[in-house]
């Protein structure tokens, strides 16, 4: 797991994630299910800061990269089979920024 690249593609900027970086991330959650199964508590882990830049990016990487074909479905098991991670995610629905 390339954590410089999941902080980089998770940073609380205003500034987009660079387009490589899901490629990268996709590369690197395809290595193995444990792979998969470390970036995902690593995503959730950071989907529980209050920062809305930093949800956003987030959701995006994992969009981006449960809808890569490089990962062959390895990381949409990894995320359904944790139930923290459902759970976030469906918490993010409601979310709508700070006070």
């Amino acid at each position: 797991m390339d954590r410089t690249a999941l902080n980089r593609a998770t940073e609380s900027s205003d500034s987009p994630t660079p387009g490589y970086l899901y490629v990268d991330i996709a590369k690197s959650a395809a290595a193995s299910p444990v792979a998969s199964q470390e970036i995902v508590a690593y995503l959730i882990k950071r989907l529980q800061k209050n920062n809305p830049n930093v949800k956003h990016k987030v959701l995006k990487v994992i969009a981006k990269t449960a809808e890569s074909p490089v990962t062959r479905g390895l990381f949409k098991r990894a995320l359904s089979q944790d139930a923290r991670a459902v759970g976030a995610i469906k918490e993010c629905l409601g979310f709508r920024g700070p006070p």
